[in-house]
C-alpha cells in the first residue's frame, strides 16, 4: 500500500509537471503567434502600401501647357543586369507616370556596346515570353522599329511618338529576344490625376 501511495504521489507530481510544461508551451504559442501577427503588419519591400514619391528626372521633360512629355531613354546605360536595362532600371525597379491624354515623344539610344535592344509600351504580363512574334503596342506608335528582330543596334538611335489615350498600367520592355524575360522592362502608368515623373 505504501509503494502505492508513493507511486500514486510520483505520478501525480509527474503529471502535474507536464501540465505545467504544457502550459508554458501554449503560452509561447500564444506569444509566438502575436508577435508573427505584428511582424506581418509591418511594410516589407514594395508591398508597404502605396509606392513612393515621384521626381522628375534630368531625362524626361513636362510640359502642361502643351500637354506633351519627352524622354531620353538609354538602353545597356549601365552594367546593370548584363546593360539590359533602360536609364540603369530594369525588372520593375522604377515606374515611369505619365498623364492621360499627353502626347509623348521617346528619344531612344542603344548605349550597349555589345547587344541590340528595343522597346515598346506593352500591357503587363504575369511572366514575359523568350521571344515575340508580332508585338503590338498599346498606344498607336509606341514602338521602335524592327523592336522583336534586329531592334536597334548598338549606338543606334530612334525617335518615336505617340499618345496616352487611356490611364492605365502598362509596361516599358525590350522585344529583343530572351530580354524581357531577364528583366529588361519597367513598369509604365498613365495617370489619370495628370501626376507625372519617375517613382523609384
Amino acid at each position: 500500500m505504501r509503494i502505492s501511495a508513493s507511486l500514486s504521489t510520483l505520478l501525480l507530481t509527474l503529471g502535474l509537471l507536464a501540465c505545467g510544461g504544457a502550459a508554458d508551451e501554449g503560452a509561447t504559442e500564444d506569444t509566438t503567434i502575436v508577435d508573427t501577427t505584428a511582424m506581418a503588419e509591418e511594410p516589407v519591400g514594395d508591398m508597404a502600401g502605396p509606392a513612393g514619391a515621384l521626381s522628375t528626372p534630368a531625362w524626361m521633360t513636362l510640359d502642361e501647357t502643351a500637354q506633351t512629355v519627352s524622354m531620353d531613354i538609354r538602353a545597356g546605360e549601365t552594367e546593370a543586369n548584363n546593360r539590359w536595362n533602360f536609364n540603369g532600371l530594369y525588372a520593375g525597379e522604377g515606374a515611369i507616370v505619365v498623364p492621360q491624354g499627353y502626347s509623348v515623344t521617346i528619344n531612344f539610344t542603344n548605349a550597349d556596346p555589345n547587344q541590340p535592344h528595343s522597346f515598346g509600351i506593352d500591357e503587363p504580363m504575369d511572366s514575359y515570353p523568350a521571344t515575340f512574334d508580332n508585338p503590338e503596342p498599346v498606344f498607336a506608335g509606341a514602338i521602335s522599329p524592327d523592336a522583336a528582330t534586329t531592334g536597334t543596334a548598338p549606338n543606334g538611335t530612334a525617335t518615336i511618338s505617340f499618345t496616352t489615350d487611356t490611364a492605365g498600367e502598362y509596361v516599358m520592355i525590350c522585344y529583343i529576344a530572351g530580354h524581357a524575360v531577364a528583366g529588361m522592362y519597367l513598369p509604365f502608368e498613365v495617370s489619370a490625376d495628370g501626376s507625372a515623373g519617375v517613382r523609384q
